[in-house]
């Protein structure tokens, strides 16, 4: 027996084909020039979009994240977080692949139900990937206080990481 979940999506699939057919060409045209706009958005974003992919591996692979890794990781052990979570929590507001790539990693050495796992799941779902929300929002606009929206993003991320880890270790009784 299916469940309404499951007949979600051929619903709402069958829905906008009857629009289409209802509306006839005002929706066709409707539908053609909302793609149009989106993919003049995104060819506009693209060049912002490349440059912070490239700034965030090149964080990863020069060897800086570690050198931060090993000035933060004293901070981070008074707080009671794990030296394991620093490296995803330096690289969640870069990269939502590479902190991806790091939760696996993660979840092979200590298991997803271990208290690092258990962190890293929570840092992960709570957090958001604070350089590609900055080029979509300014990559398409010319903004007068572009460094202010860096400064004030990056505080909120390095803010939310470290509540989301604390929270999570809280939440699910992590010692």
């Amino acid at each position: 027996m299916m469940g309404w979940t499951q007949l979600l999506l051929p619903a709402l699939i069958a829905l906008v084909g009857g629009m289409f057919l209802l509306g006839g060409d005002r929706a066709l045209k409707a539908f053609a020039a909302g793609a149009a706009e989106g993919l003049r958005s995104a060819v506009s974003l693209f060049p912002t979009l490349l440059l912070f992919v490239c700034a965030a591996a090149l964080f990863r692979s020069s060897g800086a994240m570690e050198i931060l890794c090993g000035f933060l990781t004293p901070l981070c052990e008074t707080l009671h977080l794990d030296a394991a979570l620093v490296p995803l929590l330096l690289i969640r507001p870069l990269s939502g692949s590479a902190s991806t790539a790091m939760l696996s990693e993660l979840f092979a050495s200590y298991g997803p139900d271990s208290p690092i796992g258990l962190c890293a799941s929570v840092l992960c779902g709570a957090s958001e990937t604070m350089l590609y929300v900055i080029a979509v929002y300014c990559g398409g606009r010319s903004l007068r206080y572009r460094r202010q929206i860096f400064v004030c993003a990056a505080l909120t991320a390095v803010f939310l990481s470290v509540m989301s880890v604390l929270v999570g270790r809280w939440l699910l009784c992590v010692p």
